[in-house]
């Protein structure tokens, strides 16, 4: 998946799973979720892996699914989260977690797991092939299974960005990262 479907469908489940905390009571809790900080971590796997496994390391991995791609990388993401969560009062970790669960779940990495379970099977990752770039780019415009989560993402995000402009809350986002639902 690329950019759209991973930011719109982590911002959906995001959204969702707050509204059901908030009619559960926790609501104080949802009003903490810094929605910048969701859409951060649901590109992180890709912002670290693609330039270092694809670019960096092409010749000896040519694999954009690496390290940041491991449950051993999300585990410490949520461990250090709720550290210093509980410790300092700050989410934000967390909700950068929370965004690199959903874009592990997305990617589908259980697929894959002598990369998601590393280093258990090893210290080494599959190599990649990252001459074939063109191949995905045929995909996104041929295959349902990449093009269609790449369209319902941008509806998403569409719908957030009118959501934002429709309840005056664009600025409360920009600045703090807090979003005020003016849709039920």
């Amino acid at each position: 998946m690329l950019l759209l479907a991973h930011v719109g469908i982590t911002l959906g489940i995001t959204k969702g799973l707050a509204k059901i905390l908030s009619r559960r009571g926790m609501k104080k809790f949802t009003d903490l979720i810094d929605f910048r900080l969701v859409c951060l971590g649901s590109m992180l796997p890709d912002i670290i892996d693609k330039p270092l496994g694809g670019l960096v390391l092409k010749e000896t991995l040519g694999n954009g699914r690496i390290y940041s791609h491991t449950l051993l990388f999300l585990l410490f993401l949520i461990i250090s989260g709720i550290f210093i969560c509980f410790k300092y009062k700050r989410p934000g970790l967390l909700a950068v977690a929370e965004g690199n669960a959903v874009h592990c779940f997305l990617d589908g990495m259980w697929r894959f797991p002598e990369t998601f379970l590393w280093p258990v099977f090893g210290w080494g990752f599959p190599k990649g092939d990252p001459e074939n770039w063109l191949r995905l780019w045929v995909n996104l415009l041929t295959d349902p299974w990449y093009y269609v989560p790449e369209i319902l993402g941008g509806a998403i995000i569409m719908l957030f960005i009118a959501d934002l402009v429709l309840s005056k809350n664009l600025y409360c986002f920009i600045v703090n990262g807090r979003v005020k639902s003016t849709i039920t």
